[in-house]
Protein backbone atom coordinates (compact mmCIF):
# COMPACT_ATOMS: atom_id res chain seq x y z
CA UNK A 1 0.00 0.00 0.00
CA UNK A 2 3.09 2.73 0.96
CA UNK A 3 4.37 2.14 -2.99
CA UNK A 4 1.35 2.61 -4.14
CA UNK A 5 0.30 5.66 -2.51
CA UNK A 6 4.08 7.01 -3.18
CA UNK A 7 3.80 6.16 -6.43
CA UNK A 8 0.92 7.99 -6.79
CA UNK A 9 1.70 11.33 -4.99
CA UNK A 10 4.66 11.43 -7.03
CA UNK A 11 2.13 11.04 -10.15
CA UNK A 12 0.56 13.80 -8.69
CA UNK A 13 3.31 15.75 -7.65
CA UNK A 14 4.54 15.49 -11.58
CA UNK A 15 0.97 16.81 -12.56
CA UNK A 16 1.33 20.22 -10.69
CA UNK A 17 4.65 20.33 -12.52
CA UNK A 18 2.84 20.79 -16.19
CA UNK A 19 2.25 24.07 -17.94
CA UNK A 20 -1.20 24.85 -17.97
CA UNK A 21 -3.03 24.83 -21.24
CA UNK A 22 -0.92 22.54 -23.05
CA UNK A 23 -2.47 19.56 -21.26
CA UNK A 24 -5.85 17.42 -21.00
CA UNK A 25 -7.41 14.50 -19.16
CA UNK A 26 -9.07 11.90 -20.94
CA UNK A 27 -10.09 9.85 -18.21
CA UNK A 28 -12.74 10.18 -15.69
CA UNK A 29 -13.21 12.74 -13.31
CA UNK A 30 -13.90 10.56 -10.49
CA UNK A 31 -10.85 8.68 -10.91
CA UNK A 32 -8.87 11.70 -11.02
CA UNK A 33 -10.65 13.19 -7.99
CA UNK A 34 -10.31 9.88 -6.08
CA UNK A 35 -6.38 9.97 -6.81
CA UNK A 36 -6.38 13.40 -5.71
CA UNK A 37 -8.28 12.64 -2.61
CA UNK A 38 -6.03 9.27 -1.75
CA UNK A 39 -2.97 11.60 -1.90
CA UNK A 40 -4.52 14.19 -0.02
CA UNK A 41 -5.69 11.84 2.87
CA UNK A 42 -2.54 9.58 3.08
CA UNK A 43 0.09 12.08 2.13
CA UNK A 44 1.26 15.50 3.41
CA UNK A 45 1.61 17.50 0.12
CA UNK A 46 2.38 21.15 0.05
CA UNK A 47 2.95 23.61 -2.42
CA UNK A 48 6.07 26.02 -3.12
CA UNK A 49 5.61 28.44 -0.34
CA UNK A 50 5.19 25.58 2.18
CA UNK A 51 1.33 25.15 2.92
CA UNK A 52 -0.40 21.80 2.65
CA UNK A 53 -2.47 21.53 -0.37
CA UNK A 54 -6.30 20.84 0.70
CA UNK A 55 -8.44 18.65 -1.40
CA UNK A 56 -10.04 21.50 -2.89
CA UNK A 57 -6.76 23.58 -3.64
CA UNK A 58 -5.09 20.41 -5.46
CA UNK A 59 -8.40 19.79 -7.25
CA UNK A 60 -8.33 23.14 -8.76
CA UNK A 61 -4.40 23.33 -9.19
CA UNK A 62 -4.74 19.65 -10.61
CA UNK A 63 -7.66 20.40 -12.96
CA UNK A 64 -6.01 23.53 -13.92
CA UNK A 65 -3.11 22.24 -15.21
CA UNK A 66 -5.22 19.52 -16.96
CA UNK A 67 -7.51 21.66 -18.84
CA UNK A 68 -10.14 19.79 -17.27
CA UNK A 69 -13.36 21.62 -16.32
CA UNK A 70 -13.26 21.72 -12.30
CA UNK A 71 -16.35 20.48 -10.46
CA UNK A 72 -18.27 22.47 -8.49
CA UNK A 73 -18.37 19.86 -5.71
CA UNK A 74 -15.65 17.96 -6.03
CA UNK A 75 -16.56 15.79 -3.21
CA UNK A 76 -19.71 14.75 -4.69
CA UNK A 77 -17.56 12.63 -7.01
CA UNK A 78 -15.96 10.89 -4.62
CA UNK A 79 -19.64 9.83 -3.05
CA UNK A 80 -20.24 8.54 -6.32
CA UNK A 81 -17.20 6.61 -6.70
CA UNK A 82 -17.48 5.20 -3.12
CA UNK A 83 -21.84 4.26 -4.31
CA UNK A 84 -20.25 2.46 -7.86
CA UNK A 85 -17.37 0.39 -5.92
CA UNK A 86 -17.52 -3.23 -7.05
CA UNK A 87 -20.56 -2.33 -9.19
CA UNK A 88 -18.89 -2.27 -13.04
CA UNK A 89 -15.25 -2.26 -12.10
CA UNK A 90 -13.16 -2.48 -9.61
CA UNK A 91 -12.48 -0.18 -7.04
CA UNK A 92 -9.67 2.87 -8.41
CA UNK A 93 -6.73 1.78 -5.63
CA UNK A 94 -7.12 -1.48 -6.86
CA UNK A 95 -7.24 -0.69 -10.89
CA UNK A 96 -4.00 1.67 -10.05
CA UNK A 97 -2.48 -1.25 -8.59
CA UNK A 98 -2.66 -3.64 -11.23
CA UNK A 99 -1.79 -1.03 -13.82
CA UNK A 100 1.10 -0.14 -11.46
CA UNK A 101 2.71 -3.74 -12.10
CA UNK A 102 3.20 -3.00 -15.80
CA UNK A 103 3.29 0.72 -16.37
CA UNK A 104 5.12 2.87 -14.27
CA UNK A 105 3.04 5.90 -13.92
CA UNK A 106 -0.77 4.99 -14.84
CA UNK A 107 -2.06 8.44 -14.52
CA UNK A 108 0.13 9.34 -17.20
CA UNK A 109 -1.85 7.36 -19.61
CA UNK A 110 -4.56 9.49 -19.59
CA UNK A 111 -2.85 12.48 -19.77
CA UNK A 112 -2.54 13.75 -23.40
CA UNK A 113 -0.56 16.80 -25.05
CA UNK A 114 -2.97 20.16 -26.88
CA UNK A 115 -2.48 19.88 -30.37
CA UNK A 116 -0.83 23.00 -31.87
CA UNK A 117 -3.68 23.31 -34.08
CA UNK A 118 -6.31 23.52 -31.88
CA UNK A 119 -4.31 25.99 -29.86
CA UNK A 120 -4.92 28.30 -32.95
CA UNK A 121 -7.98 30.80 -33.40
Amino acid sequence: MERILESMKSEIVAILALSPDRYTWKGTTTDLLEAINVVCMGCDLCDATGRCYSFGRLTHDVCLRLNLHEPHNPRSYLSKARQRRNLHRPPFMRRYALALETVDRPLFRYIHAVSPEREQP
